[in-house]
């Protein structure tokens, strides 16, 4: 019984420590948003961010330095219809059944807010 407690004590912990040492992710929202704006548009960029990271950051992340870099992408890349038929791997890896528009939408919020990659 002493056992049971100390593994389901121990799991608890490294759950604990795991949502903890999750890292936050900064967007860069408008400065005139408003704030209950701002709070609506963080929530589709989390949900974006875990859409991309299940979709999207296989084939477009890079590693450097063993850390995670999802590339910058600009507007003309993101355009939503075009985003799927301009590229074979899209249509094959990403069709309407797998992620629907409105997954892409999501996802596209989050690239175009998320911090950009600092030039060095």
């Amino acid at each position: 019984m002493k056992t049971v407690i100390i593994l389901i004590f121990c799991f608890a912990i490294l759950v604990l420590v795991r949502c903890q040492s999750r890292k936050k992710v900064d967007y860069e929202l408008p400065e005139a948003m408003l704030p209950h704006v701002k709070t609506f548009f963080t929530g589709q960029c989390d949900k974006g961010k875990i859409l991309y990271d299940l979709n999207c950051a296989g084939c477009h992340n890079t590693r450097v330095k063993g850390k995670q870099i999802i590339p910058d992408f600009n507007p003309e890349q993101l355009t939503g219809y075009t985003l799927r038929v301009q590229n074979a791997q899209h249509e094959k890896n990403m069709p309407d059944t797998l992620v629907t528009e409105e997954e892409l939408g999501i996802i596209m919020t989050f690239l175009v807010y998320k911090k950009k990659n600092s030039v060095k």
